[in-house]
């Protein structure tokens, strides 16, 4: 079936789509937690796996992924056009590509590009929320955005427009970003969808919602001043909080909606059960440095972060999910961009708990290059190249309140010719020649409960530096010194 663009489709598939829309079971509303306790959640976030790349023209969505008939996963990557990747289990998405969605022609609201963000699948029908763009000079920085919704029967291969659902109240303007769009979709199983969105002119999350049962372009109404009564089409929407890399999901256990954004110190979690209120978490999802958008740069650049069910793949998480994002390491260029997935365990429990989260040490060994990198980053040809050794335990993402503690850098240094990455406390690699390549955790001074020892190791053999949980290094090395005590689980 072609795609019409900027068209509506023909009538039968339109009344069709509205009668399959229509789910009571998922429209059903979900119980909520009288006052869930935000600060009762534990959360470890896993290892690591690069799954695409590197490449250029790749990773410039939110990845979504849908369940297809046969126990597969059909996943979505984006780069102005998008594209299908099939694989057998929601984190397998290595495997060949197909495009599904281009650009539209001259002069429409997609005519540089479609990025589907979000897509749902309802029985045998999949929603497609759209991200569009128009009168785009990205060299100059600018390019307008707008959302549209579209519905696909044969899972997502190919799409008919519904045409457009959310718009701003500006106009395309030489040299900045304008418009309404990058947004991710949820079902709140309270009887309607919601869509978070991005706001280029003032850098802020906005929110709209429409009817379960009718989803098309009219139906869409922002919230603005404490009221769904603004149209998504043109109508003004209040400011939720900085719309940058946020993306949305439903957590089933508590029935909150649950958010990506920055906050101090990384890329943060925000909670909320009203969909406007947001809470933030207080301790970062994942340790951050500061992000340069303009390439290379010395530090490492997180973008896109999504959060899927590890089962599933779909945007309502049970306890085991997945973070998904797009990856450029540091002193990289954008020619080399990576898809990541990394697991995360999450629980909830009655009285509160510190620290609430945990990122997961590993160490990867390189034989040719007879390196041992011990990191909580995402390893570039992981399980290739670099070959997961062991894992250490899991680093604070903050520096924990009233009890001593030590920060922790990951550094490399290629003096006096041979690669060496170095796990060492702040400060170090700067006063020894290394070069900082991010920040890896926190680790406790002293030991605490559920905490294990770990050490600074070297190996006179092969000239490489790493961690270790054991005095002798498991036997690969000379410890010398102990770096504080990390997470056992």
């Amino acid at each position: 079936m072609a795609r019409a663009f900027g068209h509506r489709p023909r009538i039968e598939l339109f009344l069709f789509i509205l009668a399959v829309s229509w789910n009571p079971a998922a429209a059903e509303i979900a119980p909520i937690s009288d006052q869930p306790c935000n600060t009762c959640i534990r959360i470890r976030v896993g290892l690591p796996h690069v799954v695409r790349g590197p490449a250029a023209d790749m990773a410039d969505n939110r990845f979504t992924e849908i369940q297809i008939p046969g126990g597969g996963f059909r996943g979505f990557d984006a780069h102005g056009d998008t594209r299908a990747i099939d694989g057998r289990s929601p984190g397998d998405m290595g495997g060949p590509e197909r495009t599904v969605l281009r650009p539209g022609k001259p002069g429409t609201y997609d005519a540089c590009g479609q990025w589907l963000n979000h897509a749902e699948l309802i029985g045998t029908t999949v929603i497609g929320f759209i991200h569009d763009e128009t009168a785009c000079k990205y060299q100059l920085g600018q390019t307008h955005k707008s959302m549209s919704l579209a519905v696909s029967i044969d899972y997502g291969l190919t799409w008919n427009s519904l045409g457009q659902i959310i718009t701003g109240t500006d106009d395309p303007t030489a040299n900045k970003n304008t418009g309404e769009g990058d947004c991710t979709g949820i079902n709140g199983q309270d009887g309607y969808y919601y869509a978070y969105c991005f706001r280029p002119r003032d850098g802020a999350l906005i929110v709209a919602r429409a009817p379960v049962s009718s989803q098309r372009p009219g139906n869409w109404m922002k919230f603005f001043q404490g009221k769904w009564e603004q149209p998504g089409l043109g109508g003004e929407a209040t400011r939720l909080m900085n719309g940058s890399g946020v993306s949305a999901a439903r957590w089933t256990t508590t029935g909150q909606t649950v958010l990506t954004g920055w906050v101090k110190g990384g890329l943060g979690l925000f909670l909320s059960r009203d969909h406007t209120t947001l809470t933030p978490l207080p301790e970062p999802l994942l340790a951050v440095d500061p992000r340069e958008w303009k390439r290379p740069a010395p530090s490492e650049l997180i973008f896109y972060p999504v959060i899927l069910d590890a089962t599933t793949g779909a945007n309502q998480l049970a306890n085991s999910w997945m973070l998904v994002y797009a990856y450029m390491q540091p002193n990289e260029g954008s020619n080399r961009k990576y898809l990541v997935f990394r697991d995360v365990t999450v629980s909830a429990s009655d009285t509160p708990g510190s620290p609430q989260v945990g990122v997961l040490l590993a160490r990867w060994y390189d034989a040719a290059l007879h390196d041992r990198w011990s990191t909580t980053a995402a390893v570039p040809g992981n399980d290739t190249i670099y070959r997961l050794e062991a894992q250490s335990g899991y680093l604070m993402t903050v520096a924990p309140t009233g009890q001593p503690s030590s920060e922790l850098e990951d550094c490399v240094s290629a003096h006096p010719g041979h690669l060496d990455h170095l796990l060492a406390k702040k400060g170090f690699c700067e006063a020894h020649a290394y070069q900082r390549l991010r920040t890896a955790g926190w680790v406790y001074v002293r030991q605490e409960t559920n905490t294990q020892p770990l050490y600074q190791c070297y190996s006179d053999t092969e000239h490489s530096h790493f961690a270790a949980n054991r005095p002798d290094c498991d036997g690969k090395g000379q410890m010398e010194t102990l770096l504080g005590y990390d997470l056992i689980q």
